[in-house]
C-alpha cells in the first residue's frame, strides 16, 4: 500500500513539474518560393531554456526527426518536396523538464502540393512581368519561368531544388477585365501575345499558374501598360527647308572654294620677294680701306733716322703651316723707308718674299757670325726705289685695332 502511495506521488510530482514549464507562444509558419521559416516567442526569460522541434514527414514508412536549438526561430527550406506534406511542433525544455507542444499535439502541417490536406499551402510568387502594348490592340507579356526563377536564387539547397522540380513546364491563366486566357511554359523565360480592349486607358493583367509538380503561383500585383498609340504624323516640313537650306549652303561654298583655286593658284612656296639677300659673313681681318697718308720728303729726312722698326711681342705664335687664306689686303702694300746712306731717292719696298724680322734695322755684318734671333713676325725683302729731289712718295697704312 505505501509503494502504491509512493508511486501516485511520483508521478503527480512529474506532472506539476511539466506543467510548470510555459510552453512557446505566436508560433508560424511562413513558406515561400522553397524559402520556409518557423518562428515563435516565449513568454519569459529562463536559464537553460531549450527548444526541441519535432519534425516529421508523413510517407511511408513516417519518417521523424527531432531538432534543439536556443534560438527563436529555425530554417526549414529543405522540407520543400513538392509531392511531401510536413508537420512540425514546438516544445520548451528547462532542465529537462517539459513544455506542451506548440501550437498543438499535432503541430503545424504545410506542403507544396496544392491537393494536399494540410494546414499551410505554400506556392511561388510570380516573378515581375513586362507588358507592352502593340498594335492591332494586343499586348505582350513576358516573365522568367517560376521554377527556374526561384530554385536559381537559393544558396544551400539549388540543386536539391532543381532535382525535386525536375521540369519547368507550367500552366498559367491571364486575367484582363472579365476575359481569361492560358497557356502552357517550358521555356525560362515565358511570353504571350493576348488581345485587348482598345477603349480601356491602360491594360492590366493577372496571372496565376501551376506547375507540372502541383505548385501553386500566385501574382502578387497587377502589371499594367498604356494602350499603344501610333506616332503622331508631326509637320516635318520645317526640317526638310532647314535641312535643303544647309545642304544648298554646304554645296555652294564647295563650288566657291574650287572656283578659287582654279583660277587662283596658290603661291609656290619659292618666292624671290620672300629670299633675302645673301650677306657674307664678316671676316676676321679688317676689311676697310686704307687711309692714304703723304709723306713730306724733307719732314722725312729730318725724322727717318729717329724710326726703328719694332715689333711687339706676339700674342699666338705662328707657324708656316698656318693657313693665311683670310690675308688678303695686305700682300702687295709698300711701306716706305729710307736707304742706308740717308738718301731720299732710296725708298724701301718689301717684296713678296718673307724673312724673320728684326728689332734693329741697323748695319750688320753677315760676317760677323752673329745671329739674328728675330722678332717672332715675318718680314718682307727690301727693294730700293730711286726718287727724283721733287717727287713725293704716297703709303698706307693699316687701320688700327683696339687691344
Amino acid at each position: 500500500m505505501e509503494s502504491f502511495h509512493s508511486v501516485f506521488l511520483y508521478f503527480s510530482w512529474m506532472t506539476v513539474v511539466a506543467s510548470s514549464v510555459l510552453p512557446p507562444v505566436n508560433v508560424t509558419l511562413q513558406c515561400r518560393n522553397f524559402h520556409n521559416v518557423l518562428k515563435w516567442s516565449y513568454p519569459e526569460d529562463t536559464t537553460g531554456l531549450q527548444f526541441r522541434l519535432d519534425i516529421g514527414a508523413f510517407l511511408y514508412p513516417p519518417d521523424s526527426r527531432t531538432w534543439m536549438t536556443p534560438a527563436l526561430q529555425a530554417n526549414l527550406s529543405s522540407l520543400s518536396h513538392p509531392k511531401d506534406s510536413y508537420y512540425v511542433a514546438v516544445t520548451a525544455v528547462v532542465n529537462g523538464s517539459e513544455s506542451e507542444p506548440a501550437p498543438s499535439d499535432d503541430g503545424i502541417t504545410f506542403s507544396y502540393f496544392h491537393e494536399n490536406l494540410v494546414g499551410t499551402k505554400c506556392y511561388l510568387d510570380l516573378p515581375h512581368v513586362n507588358v507592352t502594348a502593340q498594335r492591332d490592340n494586343k499586348v505582350h507579356i513576358s516573365f522568367e519561368n517560376p521554377i527556374f526563377f526561384h530554385c536559381q536564387k537559393m544558396k544551400k539547397n539549388r540543386k536539391k531544388c532543381f532535382k525535386d522540380n525536375d521540369s519547368l513546364d507550367s500552366f498559367f491563366k491571364v486575367k484582363i477585365l472579365n476575359q481569361t486566357y492560358s497557356f502552357n511554359c517550358e521555356e525560362r523565360v515565358c511570353e504571350k501575345t493576348l488581345p485587348v480592349d482598345a477603349a480601356q486607358e491602360e491594360h492590366c493583367v493577372n496571372i496565376t499558374g501551376l506547375t507540372s509538380q502541383g505548385i501553386l503561383v500566385k501574382s502578387t500585383q497587377l502589371y499594367c501598360d498604356e494602350p499603344f498609340h501610333k506616332p503622331l504624323q508631326s509637320n516635318f516640313t520645317a526640317i526638310y527647308v532647314v535641312s535643303f537650306i544647309l545642304a544648298v549652303a554646304t554645296f555652294g561654298v564647295i563650288l566657291f572654294m574650287a572656283y578659287q583655286k582654279i583660277t587662283k593658284p596658290e603661291p609656290s612656296s619659292f618666292e624671290p620677294s620672300s629670299v633675302k639677300p645673301w650677306v657674307p659673313k664678316p671676316s676676321i681681318w679688317p676689311t676697310s680701306t686704307p687711309e692714304s697718308v703723304t709723306v713730306d720728303p724733307v719732314e722725312c729726312l729730318e725724322r727717318c733716322d729717329e724710326v726703328e722698326p719694332s715689333s711687339p711681342t706676339p700674342l699666338l705664335p705662328q707657324t708656316e703651316e698656318e693657313d693665311r687664306t683670310g690675308i688678303t689686303d695686305y700682300d702687295f702694300r709698300l711701306p716706305i723707308g729710307v736707304s742706308d746712306n740717308g738718301d731720299m731717292s732710296n725708298v724701301i719696298e718689301e717684296g713678296p718674299g718673307y724673312m724673320v724680322g728684326n728689332t734693329d734695322l741697323g748695319d750688320e755684318d753677315p760676317g760677323s757670325g752673329d745671329e739674328d734671333p728675330g722678332s717672332g713676325y715675318e718680314r718682307r725683302d727690301t727693294v730700293v726705289v730711286a726718287l727724283g729731289p721733287d717727287e713725293l712718295a704716297k703709303g698706307y697704312r693699316g687701320p688700327v685695332t683696339s687691344e
